[in-house]
């Protein structure tokens, strides 16, 4: 007896990865968080073939998570990072160096945070309906193959 392959599983999950990197790269445009467009520009998708099933894996920059979920008080973030990030916007503090005003910027997150941008869960509610639509297209059309094999022989 033959396996059930999931080719057109697969396809679907193909074109849901290239609506759902669509989708976040509106959502951040959005959001107004495309300062060196180096977040924009790392998001991929994978779909891996496992022993449990296809999974479709989101690939960015691992900075996604601090602009999705926020940054609470703490910790200051990397100061190179947020000189970058001053350079590409064209930031600068009266008398202050783009090293200085890193510092100041740093701190200023250290002790506010950063307010989160939920990108994640408004890009799942926006393409929620495709991903039912889809995910139940591939199974089904890999179903029917899958009998037809079986009651060809």
């Amino acid at each position: 007896m033959e396996n059930l392959q999931l080719r057109n599983l697969k396809k679907q999950l193909e074109a849901l990865g290239r609506e759902y990197v669509a989708e976040l790269t509106k959502q951040l445009i959005s959001a107004d968080k495309v300062a060196t467009g180096q977040l924009i520009s790392s998001l991929d998708y994978e779909v891996l073939d496992t022993v449990n099933g296809l999974f479709l894996s989101i690939i960015s920059e691992d900075y996604l998570i601090n602009v999705d979920k926020g940054r609470r008080p703490g910790k200051r973030p990397p100061q190179k990072a947020i000189q970058k990030w001053i350079e590409a916007r064209n930031i600068k503090f009266k008398k202050q160096t783009p090293n200085q005003t890193a510092f100041i910027i740093a701190r200023s997150i250290g002790k506010k945070g950063i307010k989160p941008t939920n990108v994640l869960k408004k890009t799942q509610d926006a393409i929620f309906n495709n991903i039912q639509s889809l995910v139940s297209k591939g199974i089904q059309l890999d179903i029917n193959e899958y009998l037809e094999k079986i009651f060809k022989t």
